[in-house]
């Protein structure tokens, strides 16, 4: 006898769409077949998720009567194993919403540059003596 796991219907915040869960991968952006937009799940969700279970089991292990470095390491090892077993049944009650997707830090296109972009008009050139061409004086 085969008992099928219940599957979460997620709808588009924008188009109200059902997003197949079939078409989600982890890191990448879910496109709204309805609208095109990239989503991705909450993150203040998950950082909330995470903080209050590191919560509990700092609260629950200062009770038991932890203390000191025993306390920090136990709360650190309690923390992340409550985060790894009961984060499933809490999407489950609790699932997180959906937003616009941005992409992680390690991903955006970033880079210095010793000349600032400036508008070049090839018909005035700049001549010297213009607001802007005085160095700066330090006070």
């Amino acid at each position: 006898m085969y008992i099928r796991y219940p599957v979460r219907n997620f709808r588009c915040p924008f188009c109200g769409a059902k997003m197949p869960t079939e078409t989600y991968e982890g890191w990448k952006p879910w496109k709204c077949p309805g609208c095109a937009r990239e989503l991705q799940f909450s993150e203040a969700y998950s950082w909330i998720v995470l903080l209050c279970f590191f919560a509990v089991a700092l609260l629950s292990l200062y009770l038991l009567g932890l203390r000191g470095w025993q306390l920090f390491v136990t709360v650190v090892l309690a923390g992340f194993f409550l985060t790894l077993v009961l984060t499933g049944p809490l999407h489950r009650i609790a699932p997180p919403r959906l937003e616009p997707y941005r992409p992680p830090p390690w991903k955006e296109n970033k880079f210095v540059t010793l000349f600032p972009r400036e508008r070049v008009d090839s018909d005035k050139p700049k001549e010297a003596g213009q607001p802007g061409d005085e160095p700066r004086k330090d006070s």
